[in-house]
């Protein structure tokens, strides 16, 4: 079961922190509804898929009509994080 890393906020507060192709890769999907292309309206939380993971390497996307978009990182590169201020 995936463990909390980082807190659900919304997008435009990270944007610059996650990569701008994910945001891209919504706002170009024409196989989801409509409200899931407008990324700047979703909420975003960052999870750890183990304890033993250091930083989170699970994204989810939270859209205003209760859909999830999710993203995975699997590389040791730098992972996105962030803390609630």
């Amino acid at each position: 079961m995936p463990l909390p890393a980082c807190p659900r906020i919304p997008v435009t507060a990270v944007q610059g922190i996650i990569p701008l192709k994910w945001i891209e890769s919504l706002e170009q999907n024409q196989q989801i509804a409509h409200c899931c292309r407008h990324p700047e309206h979703h909420d975003i939380e960052a999870l750890r898929s183990h304890a033993d993971e250091s930083a989170p390497n699970i994204y989810i996307f939270h859209c205003t009509c209760g859909r999830r978009h999710i993203r995975f990182m699997c590389s040791n590169g730098v992972r996105p994080a962030w803390d609630v201020r």
